[in-house]
């Protein structure tokens, strides 16, 4: 699933291929994935036009168009792009492809469809109209402390909650919750100040290190819970053994014999308020 590394990996794929190269054509195979726009509109837009920039907040990527504001792209849980130069075949399956006047194209997939495709002519405006909280990578500590604070919700649910902090999703929350020593179902307003700004920390360090490696997943296999999520496996720091839940209606993996729930006296909310 794409989470923040992944969709950084995405936006230097973008600068790297699909830069400053004059769009002759674009197809598109479904409309489901359009948000407030339309195929016209997006043909009207895009053809003829060129991509001069690119920039990334949570896990939207938004491509700067010479004219008419930004492309913006997430990738939901299976989006994917690839480039082929004219020489090569495209993907046979794709949601949205770009042809490109050199003969080359771009494309960008999505099995599951759960991903967006918009127009936007100000990416600010994007992210602050739909509420969207500030990027993991940029936000300081102390908007951190803020915005976590007094929260009643399971930490994990927090973590995950894209209206309070941008970019992280199911895998790396638990993986930061791992290294933390933090039960999943915490709620935040019971945690130490400590914890929180250990949670803090250790966000920016394994998001960094992501970043850092392009998302490769074999190069983080240190991260314990971040590529191998599976009830029952040996914990790499007690020898207890994982555990499985569903938490805010989502997936979550750790190990209850060093990640221990607190005790607390009301009962939490897994809805991120």
């Amino acid at each position: 699933m794409p989470e923040l590394p992944e969709v950084e990996s995405f936006r230097r794929y973008v600068e790297d291929h699909a830069l400053h190269r004059k769009i002759q054509v674009i197809k598109l195979s479904t409309a489901q994935m359009l948000q407030n726009t339309t195929l016209n509109s997006l043909k009207e837009v895009l053809e003829s036009n060129t991509f001069v920039s690119t920039y990334r907040h949570g896990k939207f990527l938004f491509i700067k168009l010479k004219e008419h504001g930004f492309l913006m792209l997430h990738f939901g849980m299976t989006g994917e792009l690839l480039y082929a130069g004219k020489n090569n075949t495209p993907p046979k399956n794709y949601i949205l492809r770009i042809h490109f006047h050199d003969g080359s194209t771009f494309s960008f997939s999505d099995s599951r469809m759960l991903g967006k495709i918009a127009l936007t002519e100000n990416y600010n405006d994007f992210i602050k109209q739909r509420g969207y909280g500030p990027d993991a990578l940029e936000i300081a500590e102390k908007e951190f402390m803020t915005l976590l604070s007094k929260r009643k919700a399971a930490i994990k649910t927090v973590l995950m909650n894209q209206k309070i902090i941008a970019g992280i999703g199911n895998e790396f929350s638990d993986a930061i919750l791992f290294q933390c020593s933090i039960h999943p179902l915490s709620a935040v307003n019971h945690l130490k100040n400590v914890q929180v700004e250990e949670v803090f920390e250790v966000t920016k360090k394994i998001l960094k290190e992501a970043v850092k490696v392009n998302a490769d997943r074999d190069k983080l296999n240190h991260y314990f819970l971040l590529n191998q999520r599976k009830e029952g496996l040996t914990c790499v720091r007690c020898n207890g053994k994982t555990a499985f839940k569903t938490i805010g209606g989502r997936s979550s993996y750790f190990c209850p014999s060093c990640q221990i729930l607190p005790e607390q006296k009301t009962q939490i909310s897994l809805f991120g308020e």
